[in-house]
């Protein structure tokens, strides 16, 4: 075997030493000079083997977007009473089940108790002046006729029976007004439900309005997703949606959708009642919707990994443009390494929706992109049968 001139073999490992001191943009130079250099005969190699894709234009894409929702009870109340007082018990623990109207506290009564006492005891001097009253303008009704009495007399014994039964009424509206608070001092639940917090104990006392526990309605709950953009206006009342919880879909009809937008978030709500919601599905937890609008814009389909970084921040694709008959000596190559520049529409998973000097008929390397170079020649594999039709949703 003849030895390899040691001039031939410097100038390769020269190049590759100073394309690594200076950097990669050299060393991809340097790679490309070498993959164009002339061979002897006798060292004649097959060109570096790529696997490429035929590209497909297409019309536009379906541009899918993921909402995040909340689910919501229908009502949740901070219940509280409507008096001041001192709290003296409290007959619920959270996590306990009550219904409509069910008594769960009590403030201490003792003072409107005493209160009452006092007023019944009005009340019955009252009813004793109104009886009085009574009977008085009966007997002055008997003398009148006769001339025993005068009518100024009469009509002053009328008027003392009508502030008697005035006096009766007065009695009777301030009792009343007395047992209205001594109901308030009673706290009932306004629906049935669930006690999910209890917020003070036993001795505390109140003002009026201070919350003692928060009651969650144990209906179906309702579903909050704030949609973005324009997919809101595609959205309609009444029709019936896929949502999805930990990875397991349910269907959930369109109540509403608000028409105010968020100011934090520049969304409108869309609330959604859940047909069949799966078991487990609880006020706090997280749903998914996922939603698509048809995007008119001329592009093409590409896998991520036929992408790479291109100059001044773009993205490129490497082509492949066909030799013809011309073949460099010592190359057994049909087709040369020509970077496209593209620019990125959309990224749906593992492709992306690209615009470009990419049209019908032309090819595009694959994967390993990091192995070649513009200006590269290359052998192209046999293309296969899975063309990249990813256009036609």
């Amino acid at each position: 075997m003849s030895a390899i001139p040691k001039r031939k073999l410097f100038q390769p490992l020269t190049l590759v030493a100073i394309a690594a001191a200076v950097g990669l943009p050299l060393a991809s130079l340097v790679a490309a000079k070498l993959a164009q250099a002339p061979m002897d005969q006798g060292s004649a190699r097959p060109a570096l083997a790529v696997s490429t894709l035929p590209v497909e234009p297409a019309a536009g894409y379906a541009l899918r977007r993921i909402f995040t929702g909340r689910v919501e009870a229908n009502r949740t109340s901070n219940l509280g009473f409507e008096r001041a007082g001192l709290l003296r018990e409290v007959l619920v623990r959270e996590g306990d089940s009550v219904k409509r109207e069910q008594v769960l506290a009590r403030l201490d009564r003792a003072l409107l108790e005493s209160k009452r006492r006092e007023l019944a005891a009005s009340l019955k001097d009252a009813r004793a002046n109104q009886a009085l009253a009574e009977a008085t303008l009966v007997r002055y009704l008997d003398s009148v006729d006769e001339g025993a009495v005068t009518r100024q007399a009469l009509d002053e014994v009328r008027e003392g029976a009508n502030a008697a039964r005035a006096g009766v009424d007065l009695a009777l509206a301030r009792i009343a007004s007395v047992d209205l608070d001594i109901t308030k001092s009673q706290l009932r639940a306004p629906f049935a439900g669930i006690v999910t917090r209890r917020l003070a104990d036993e001795g505390r006392v109140l003002a009026a309005g201070t919350p003692v526990l928060e009651l969650q309605e144990r209906a179906i709950p309702e579903i909050r997703v704030g949609i973005a953009g324009v997919f809101a206006n595609g959205l309609q009342p009444g029709e019936t949606y896929e949502l999805a919880w930990r990875g397991r879909p349910f269907p959930a009809r369109l109540r509403a959708v608000l028409p105010l937008r968020n100011l934090g978030t520049r969304t409108l709500d869309a609330l959604f009642t859940p047909l069949a919601p799966p078991a487990g599905l609880r006020s706090g937890e997280l749903v998914e919707l996922e939603l698509s609008q048809w995007i008119e814009e001329s592009g093409l389909w590409l896998p991520l990994s036929a992408l790479t970084a291109g100059p001044r921040g773009l993205w490129q694709a490497y082509a492949t443009e066909p030799l013809g008959k011309a073949t460099p000596e010592g190359q057994i190559a049909d087709h040369r390494i020509a970077a496209r520049p593209l620019e990125v529409l959309y990224q749906d998973s593992d492709r992306v929706y690209v615009r470009g000097p990419l049209g019908k008929g032309d090819s595009v390397v694959r994967t390993g992109l990091q192995r070649v170079v513009p200006g590269q020649m290359v052998r192209v594999l046999t293309q296969g049968s899975d063309r990249l039709a990813l256009g036609t949703e």
